[in-house]
């Protein structure tokens, strides 16, 4: 049987680790803020530390260093991605046409990009080849959206909806022509009007290209 003196020693350990929650979770936006802001090359752990405004000895109960803090963000964002914004086509009755359904999963990635545009700009404007872990976690990143863009080429093929080819280079078409447009709406800031067309548009240029049939 739990007395007082258990339920109090329970809230206790509840409070404390509901606080260290939140303290990690403001390490990680001063971090993703100036990620964004600087560069990860240029933001040291004392910009960190400073805008975080905690103790040093407190960013390393947390974090053992600055790279760590980026392999999360960008785990994390890979995981927002994935889960929340990527979905098989469904071919079973009643479902919407699979053009339809790829045209909302643009419009869920748009709007996971527009919730972390930090996390967009970090991706499109960092700069590679100054730091070989960095330039491999970031290479990693881009290879699992490729993973991914790869087996719904693949799904699609074997649902008879995409016509036979190389899905490994057309995700790597895909991938380029996604980057530049990301950059352009999202780093870049074009006007909100254009995120309206932006998808459909996006779309068709990967399916039917420029020419007239």
């Amino acid at each position: 049987m739990r007395g007082a003196g258990d339920e109090r020693i329970d809230g206790r350990v509840a409070r404390a680790e509901r606080l260290r929650q939140e303290r990690r979770e403001q390490v990680l936006s001063a971090a993703r803020a100036l990620f964004a802001d600087k560069g990860y090359h240029a933001t040291s752990i004392q910009d960190i530390i400073a805008a975080a405004d905690i103790a040093r000895g407190t960013f390393y109960l947390y974090f053992e260093s600055k790279r760590a803090i980026f392999d999360e963000l960008l785990d994390g964002f890979f995981a927002t991605l994935s889960q929340q914004a990527v979905r098989r086509i469904d071919t079973s009755p009643g479902a919407s046409s699979p053009l339809e359904q790829m045209h909302a999963t643009v419009e869920r990635v748009f709007d996971v990009l527009r919730r972390e545009r930090p996390m967009a700009r970090i991706l499109i404007r960092e700069a590679v080849g100054l730091d070989v872990e960095f330039d491999r976690k970031l290479a990693d990143f881009y290879g699992r959206v490729t993973d991914l863009i790869t087996r719904a080429l693949r799904e699609g093929q074997e649902m008879g909806l995409i016509r036979k080819c190389d899905p490994d280079v057309i995700a790597w078409c895909i991938l380029g022509s996604v980057k530049e447009v990301v950059d352009r709406l999202f780093v870049v800031g074009a006007p909100d009007k254009v995120h309206q067309q932006t998808g459909r548009e996006m779309i068709a240029y990967i399916l039917d290209g420029i020419f007239r049939r």
